[in-house]
Formats: structure tokens, C-alpha cells, sequence
């Protein structure tokens, strides 16, 4: 629950701080392209989604499985694709979904949100590996993350752009912590019971 709070916190907390800080225009031009750029996770969300109770199962009959690294590769293709044609799109769909006055504005703003939303993508694949596989051991990294990422938020608003680095940079950050508890900790286990066994 845990982990899985932090990453909804991940998720969603930009918006919270830029309605806070922000006038209401800038606000709306943020959530115009924030819009856009987390369709990418309701694309991509679906994956993650049909993984899990397969990778539950296979976990526990301790059954090998290349589930995960097919549905890793799939999602990293598929966000990387939709943050990229948004960021070419953007002016045309900004126009149509919510008006011309948004257009120049929110077009700036897609680039870096849309490939900010990248990494959590990825992350969110990892992270249901981990929750399918019943290991806690990143839940308080993950706390630990949020926590900061939101007193990031209060301190770097400058620009929605500053804003947008800020949750890129933290995005990554979940996805290294994520990567590590997949790979490394399983890694770090064969060396620890060899020199138990030494």
C-alpha cells in the first residue's frame, strides 16, 4: 500500500503545487498539456495491468517467466513513440482538445512533459513486478521519494518548466529505484549465499 500510495503521490502531485502556485491561466495551459501527457500512462497502464496476476500466478507456483521483460520493452516503445508524436502533434491536438488560446503555451510545455511521464511509465511496469512478486523491500525508498519529490515541488516552481524538471528528474529516480530492486538486490543474493556457504 505503501509503494503503491507513493507512486499515485508520483503521479499526480505536480498538479496539486501548480494550482497552488500559479495563477489560474498558467494552471490551465499545465493541465491542458498534463492531460495529454498522462494519457500516455492510460495507454501504456493496461500492460502493467494484465501482467500482474500472471506474474502473481507464476510467482507463486515459482514458475520462470519473460512476462515482464516483454511487457517492459512494450511499454518503453509504446511511451517513448507517444511522448515523441506529442511533442510533434502537440499544437494541432492542444487546438482541438481545448482551444486556440492554449496552443502556445501548453505546446511548449508537452516536450518536456510528455517525455518526463517516460520513466514513470517504465517504473510503473517494474514496480507491479515487485508488488507481484510480494516484495515490500522498495516501499520505503519509494516514501522516502515521494517526501522529497513534494518538498521539491515547494521549493523549484520558478516555471511550470521548473516544475516539469523537477518531476522528470524524480521520475528517473523511481525508475533507478525500481531497476535496482529488480536486478541488483537479486544479484546481490547468489554473491551473499556464496560466502555464507564459503
Amino acid at each position: 500500500m505503501l509503494a503503491f500510495a507513493a507512486f499515485q503521490f508520483l503521479l499526480t502531485a505536480d498538479t496539486m503545487f501548480v494550482k497552488t502556485y500559479f495563477s489560474s491561466d498558467q494552471a490551465g495551459f499545465y493541465l491542458s498539456a498534463g492531460t495529454l501527457s498522462r494519457a500516455l500512462m492510460w495507454l501504456v497502464g493496461p500492460l502493467a495491468a494484465v501482467m500482474f496476476p500472471r506474474l502473481v500466478h507464476s510467482a507463486a507456483k515459482s514458475e520462470k517467466s519473460n512476462l515482464m521483460g516483454l511487457v517492459l520493452i512494450g511499454t518503453a516503445v509504446l511511451a517513448i513513440t507517444g511522448a515523441a508524436s506529442l511533442s510533434l502533434l502537440g499544437p494541432f491536438i492542444v487546438k482541438i482538445v481545448s482551444g486556440a488560446k492554449f496552443v502556445a503555451t501548453a505546446s511548449a510545455l508537452l516536450p518536456w512533459y510528455a517525455f518526463a511521464m517516460v520513466p514513470l511509465c517504465v517504473a510503473n511496469v517494474l514496480l507491479n513486478n515487485l508488488l507481484a512478486q510480494s516484495s515490500a523491500k522498495a516501499a520505503v525508498p519509494l516514501v522516502i521519494l515521494a517526501v522529497a519529490y513534494g518538498y521539491a515541488l515547494t521549493q523549484f516552481h520558478s516555471s511550470l518548466q521548473m516544475v516539469l524538471k523537477t518531476m522528470g528528474v524524480c521520475n528517473i529516480v523511481l525508475l533507478l529505484v525500481c531497476a535496482f530492486f529488480t536486478w541488483g538486490v537479486k544479484r546481490a543474493q547468489p554473491q551473499i549465499s556464496s560466502t555464507q556457504s564459503a
